[in-house]
């Protein structure tokens, strides 16, 4: 019986995700086909069997005002045919209007009874339907498919040259385009077409000159198939963040490649690097600057490496250090000597206390689920800290889900995890949180980065990264640039606020290559400042139940 009850489920299942799928198809098509029709029956003469009951009951005017109205009505339907195959939640609304004013629209004109009916029923179909329309997206920020505006723009095209057909035995005159009455079905169709072109005009200057003004939205559920196919694809692992939904996110036209960015005020940053082959990566690079201009807002890149630089000064942008990536070698590392002998220890201790190391795949995480979020629920309270947004992840179940989880158990229980970013190309293995049961042994932390190092060489990774050493590296020389001589300033005399030096200290015990992270922004100090504060506002905003979990690093004190 369980089977059963299990088969039936799954079968429910599919056939849900099924109907989920093809109703936007169905109603898309429906749409589409309307509209097309629609317009075919306002730009042909009116029934001449109708005509004395419309000269009866319809005044003049209002079968004038029906027929413009119905064109524009015509040409909208057909191009939010495809909001509904992309399952926008806005066309859902936008399409229960249509068909509404579509059916009122064939009263009013020609006392089409049928179409009206017909376009009801449509309509009455689409209501229960709104579930399968999910997708939380601006209506008219959806990227333009060729295929959609050729068969948009073609079928209007026919649609014309067949009015001009119909109407090819009336010769032309100045007079009908103010012949205004109700047998003056050439002047209506010679003045149907101005207001379909001047129609699609208006959607196409919008395009043109509003929507780079508009702001890409943050991603939902829908969104997290093709990210993930291609963060899992990308060799910089900074790309998983862009699986915490918190940031808005640019794709190319093949979504082969984006750039994700928070907005905060006039301040556009995006974080880390583009991700995606290197053409299409640097084409958004330059498209999204040309967005923040036509926006007035500021661009900056936020940790960039030494490698997008050539880039980033492409940009007009000018990079500031603002810490440095501990890099360890997984091959090249070594335990044996004096360097090694703390390290030998702590591995001996947490084998009497016969810790086991374990990496649970994301597919494997949910029956310790509950264990892992009362460890950070835990470590927050004992750091007095809150989960944040932006550049760091937060404990949320539905990013956990989607990464592989290193953790540490003693006596039966996880006392400490990380959250991994592997990348397909092997080159770095990076943590996101690292989270630790404040009842745990003391050097666990160091514990699980031992066993990551040796986990990163199994698994054939170049190196493992241990994260950010932010002011790191820093400098103050006599000719140093302000920012150099603030930011080592904060180095030194900053640790009320953040372990800076012990934090670098700390990590340096595992003899990493230190990487440089930068801070691209337009301009000077003076444009530095309000980058840098527009990244603290980004990593303060609470996590909303649309926008996933987030980023920014944590007040983190150096792990025991």
């Amino acid at each position: 019986m369980t089977a059963q009850t299990h088969i039936r489920a799954n079968l429910n299942h599919i056939l849900f995700d099924f109907a989920t799928r093809m109703i936007p198809a169905a109603f898309a098509t429906v749409m589409f086909a309307a509209g097309t029709l629609l317009l075919l029956s306002i730009l042909t003469p009116i029934d001449p069997a109708v005509m004395p009951l419309v000269r009866k009951w319809l005044p003049l005017g209002l079968v004038e005002f029906s027929h413009a109205i119905g064109l524009v009505v015509g040409v909208l339907m057909i191009f939010l045919a495809r909001a509904l195959w992309e399952r926008i939640e806005t066309a859902w609304y936008l399409a229960i209007g249509l068909f509404c004013a579509a059916a009122v629209l064939s009263l009013t004109r020609e006392l089409a009874l049928i179409n009206a009916v017909l376009l009801t029923i449509c309509a009455l179909l689409l209501i229960p339907c709104r579930g399968a329309f999910n997708r939380r997206s601006n209506l008219l920020s959806l990227s333009i498919n060729p295929l959609w505006a050729f068969t948009s723009l073609f079928t209007l095209g026919l649609i014309i040259w067949g009015g001009f057909y119909v109407y090819k035995h009336v010769p032309y005159a100045h007079s009908l385009w103010i012949d205004f009455s109700y047998h003056a079905n050439t002047s209506r169709f010679l003045r149907g077409v101005v207001v379909i072109v001047v129609t699609i005009v208006l959607i196409t200057l919008y395009r043109l000159f509003g929507i780079a003004r508009q702001v890409p939205p943050v991603p939902d559920a829908e969104d997290l198939e093709p990210l993930k196919t291609v963060v899992t694809g990308a060799s910089n692992p900074q790309a998983w963040l862009a699986l915490l939904r918190d940031k808005h996110i640019l794709w190319n036209d093949a979504r082969t490649a984006f750039i994700m960015y928070g907005v905060s005020g006039k301040q556009w940053v995006v974080m880390g690097e583009p991700v995606g082959p290197g053409a299409e990566a640097t084409a958004l690079c330059w498209e999204l600057k040309e967005m923040a201009a036509l926006a007035g807002a500021r661009l900056s890149f936020y940790q960039v490496s030494p490698a997008l630089l050539p880039l980033v000064l492409d940009l007009g942008l000018w990079p500031y250090k603002i810490g440095e990536e501990a890099l360890v070698s997984a091959a090249g590392f070594d335990l044996s000597g004096k360097k090694g002998y703390g390290f030998r220890q702590t591995l001996k201790r947490f084998e009497g206390l016969e810790a086991r190391f374990e990496v649970i795949a994301p597919e494997a995480l949910e029956p310790w689920m509950p264990r892992l979020k009362q460890v950070s629920d835990a470590w927050l309270k004992t750091k007095s800290a809150k989960e944040k947004s932006y550049s760091l992840g937060s404990f949320k179940m539905e990013y956990m889900r989607l990464t592989p989880v290193a953790v540490v158990w003693i006596g039966g229980e996880i006392m400490a995890f990380a959250n991994l970013w592997p990348t397909d190309d092997r080159t770095i293995l990076t943590i996101d949180l690292m989270r630790y049961d404040p009842a745990s042994p003391p050097s666990i932390m160091e514990y699980l980065f031992l066993q990551l190092i040796a986990y990163s060489r199994e698994q054939g990774y170049g190196h493992f990264s241990l994260g950010m050493a932010p002011l790191a590296g820093l400098e103050a020389k006599p000719l140093s640039r302000a920012w150099y001589k603030i930011a080592s300033v904060i180095y030194q005399f900053g640790g009320d606020f953040y372990n800076f030096e012990g934090l670098r200290a700390y990590k340096e015990k595992f003899r990493p290559d230190w990487q440089p992270r930068y801070f691209a922004v337009p301009g000077q100090e003076a444009a530095l400042m309000p980058a840098l504060l527009a990244v603290v506002a980004l990593g303060a905003k609470p996590a909303s139940p649309r926008k996933s979990s987030r980023r920014k690093r944590q007040p983190v004190a150096v792990p025991n």
